[in-house]
């Protein structure tokens, strides 16, 4: 179990509203770029990380990997594995977006930005396919990128005899059933207001990020990253009132367990840490005061992101466009 860091602190311990609000440029929004990159952590797949779709056949993970490193040395920049424990000023991965959220785990303990290249199959948040590698590195050397902070989630748990764990998350905190053949029994509240109860197959307790990751699947909506809220959405839930809550930047997200069938529940994050939580036992989310940076070379908006990622049909708005730009005589 990974050790809580003080900044991690839930929503009760958090400064005073006013501190809360000079805070908020460090969770949304970009960074001016640091000085000259000399160390890069390089990160990749490993043996738990699904293998290389078959569209992608002339591009396996160990040639990237190679073709970054030695990209990064003809710049003067020297690539360094997870082992290394000097400075280092950026973490490059090449993977999917799971193995994009293992390498955030070293990044944002380092406090350093992350880039991700796409050698998975959708690749949300990588930031170019194989294809640009060199590119990719050319632009990090010369400084052609902007650092982005993202939200990222404190997950408190309290059970009945009083111990407290602890863990974070940068898409989603995933209530989960351990007895498949019952309901979780919860209640749930926002920021010590009770507001429902109700039988479900779990909860997700997401960020902006994560709203396109498994809340999406299970029928929340997509926030754009820079919008800075709180997501609730139920997983099968057996009840009128079961929509999914969009909630503010500040609010604390709680959770009590009242039954969980055999062996009790757990809540995963991000799909690769995961706290037990007993019968009885109170769930707190809120926002971490310590985000992720993700470096970014491309200012598109977000909305095209989502056309390209998820294969958007956008043919009828393109052809409204274009005949609203004849009729007025506006050029493309």
């Amino acid at each position: 179990m990974n050790k809580p860091s003080p900044s991690d602190t839930s929503a009760a311990t958090r400064p005073a509203e006013s501190a809360g609000r000079r805070q908020t440029s460090e969770h949304v929004g970009t960074e001016p770029r640091r000085r000259r990159i000399s160390r890069v952590m390089l990160l990749q797949r490993d043996l738990n990380d699904k293998p290389v779709p078959v569209p992608r056949p002339s591009a396996p993970t160990a040639t990237a990997v190679a073709r970054a490193s030695a990209a990064l040395r003809s710049h003067g920049v020297e690539p360094v594995g997870p082992e290394c424990t000097d400075h280092v000023d950026l973490v490059l991965v090449l993977g999917g977006d799971g193995t994009i959220l293992r390498a955030f785990e070293a990044a944002r303990e380092r406090d350093i930005p992350l880039v991700g290249i796409n050698t998975g199959h959708v690749g949300f948040l990588a930031e170019a396919d194989p294809d640009g590698i060199e590119q990719v590195v050319a632009d990090l050397v010369a400084g052609r990128f902007t650092v982005e902070t993202r939200t990222t989630l404190n997950v408190e748990v309290v059970s009945p005899d009083g111990t407290i764990t602890r863990e974070w998350a940068l898409n989603e905190a995933a209530l989960e059933k351990r007895d498949r053949a019952r309901m979780l029994e919860v209640a749930i509240g926002v920021d010590g207001q009770a507001v429902s109860s109700f039988g479900c197959d779990g909860l997700i307790m997401s960020t902006p990020t994560g709203s396109t990751a498994y809340a999406f699947s299970c029928g929340g909506p997509v926030i754009w990253p820079e919008v800075e809220a709180l997501l609730l959405v139920p997983v099968a839930a057996h009840a009128l009132f079961t929509r999914p809550l969009v909630l503010g930047p500040e609010s604390c997200m709680e959770v009590v367990v009242q039954r969980a069938g055999f062996g009790g529940a757990e809540i995963w994050c991000d799909g690769r840490r995961s706290l037990d939580v007993p019968v009885g036992a109170r769930i707190r989310v809120s926002r971490a005061q310590r985000p992720v940076r993700l470096a970014r070379f491309n200012q598109a908006p977000f909305a095209s992101r989502l056309v390209r990622k998820f294969d958007l049909p956008v043919e009828g708005w393109r052809a409204s466009a274009s005949a609203d730009e004849s009729s007025s005589g506006g050029t493309a």
